[in-house]
């Protein structure tokens, strides 16, 4: 048994017609070319998208953003006198300086350099005093004062009513 397996040996090393393949030469037609190892995948980088440079805010249905000055406030208070709009003035004619922007359904737009009469839910006078529960103290306002606020119309949609257009927040701008 040992001499067949040394026979199978010798011919295997000896025996074989070809060269091996390190000192083969392929013509060059049939020459392959190398296959390259897939790159191993490095873990996935978070790709971060560029912030959206100064989207506009949505407004609320029925409402119009603008900047406006006070005119003159309106001296007309409310007949119930146990109210604060029956103590201090709520109305005040309004000149619509910009109009930064409308929310769906607001109706009749308004144009820059128009006057309105403007409803102050929470009267022109500083908040403190008659809405303390307030999370935002509204500072108040008078002729001159510069602010920014979200105009809506009143809920019965009276065109001509004195007061039609609300406001119930604002901003003083300086």
């Amino acid at each position: 048994m040992c001499l067949i397996c040394s026979s199978l040996l010798v011919l295997a090393a000896c025996g074989s017609k070809n060269p091996p393949a390190a000192t083969q030469a392929a013509p060059e037609t049939t020459r392959q070319k190398p296959v390259m190892a897939p790159k191993k995948s490095s873990p996935k980088q978070a790709v971060s998208l560029p912030a959206q440079a100064s989207a506009p805010e949505r407004l609320a249905p029925g409402s119009c953003r603008v900047v406006g000055r006070v005119i003159s406030v309106l001296p007309d208070l409310e007949p119930a006198k146990n109210t604060p709009c029956g103590q201090v003035p709520c109305r005040a004619v309004v000149k619509v300086e910009r109009i930064l922007g409308y929310g769906s359904a607001f109706g009749k737009p308004l144009a820059q350099d128009q006057e309105i009469k403007v409803y102050f839910v929470f009267t022109l006078s500083p908040s403190q005093r008659y809405f303390p529960e307030l999370t935002t103290p509204l500072p108040g306002l008078q002729a001159g004062d510069v602010f920014q606020a979200d105009v809506t119309r009143a809920v019965d949609g009276a065109e001509e009513k004195e007061g039609a257009l609300q406001v119930y927040s604002y901003t003083l701008k300086k």
